[in-house]
């Protein structure tokens, strides 16, 4: 499964190639490559982080990348945290990067930033929700077991990522908001602030 992810975000990059402001002539490739690998170590080192801070026994599988086990006697609770850490951090990555005016959008190392987080969560939606529902691997169906159904969290991640897309494409500046737990997922736009 991790070599169909490794060959799914290496075929879209052309998809984020395309979407490019105009105005970038000369793109630095060696930035955009450190903005993905970027991506890559904060949505792993998430799942770690809540690992630590929870007590959670948690280990990385050896020679698979980034494919974590868990011991079977942690929570329905515990396993939720831990499969969306990876996933939520990419979302308030992104927030953090939309919502910031001192971060210029059209930097290289930016835009492979929030590329990974599109096109990770993309393929997340992809393997977990439609090749590979029922592999009992991977963030949505972990969350999927532990009680969140994975309609929600695809249906959000697909949003969430469409609409990313669209506010660095046409450089718009409306903040989103999102909230989750155990039942449900909200997300939201917001039209006024005082």
């Amino acid at each position: 499964m991790k070599k169909i992810k490794l060959l799914s975000i290496f075929s879209l990059l052309p998809l984020a190639l395309c979407l490019l402001p105009c105005t970038v002539f000369a793109f630095d490739y060696l930035k955009f490559a450190l903005g993905a690998a970027s991506g890559y170590v904060i949505h792993e080192a998430a799942h770690q982080a809540v690992a630590d801070i929870n007590g959670t026994p948690f280990k990385w599988k050896a020679g698979s990348g980034g494919t974590w086990v868990s011991s079977y006697n942690t929570t329905n609770s515990e396993r939720y945290e831990l499969a969306s850490a990876g996933l939520a951090s990419q979302v308030l990555s992104t927030e953090i990067v939309l919502n910031t005016k001192d971060i210029p959008k059209d930097n290289e190392y930016v835009i492979g930033l929030l590329t990974f987080n599109v096109v990770n969560a993309l393929i997340y939606v992809v393997s977990d929700g439609i090749l590979y529902p029922n592999d009992n691997h991977g963030d949505i169906e972990v969350m999927d077991k532990a009680g969140l159904d994975r309609d929600y969290v695809i249906s959000f991640l697909v949003v969430h990522s469409l609409y990313t897309v669209y506010r660095v494409y046409y450089k718009t500046d409306v903040p989103v908001y999102f909230t989750m737990n155990k039942n449900e997922i909200k997300l939201g736009v917001t039209i006024l602030r005082w």
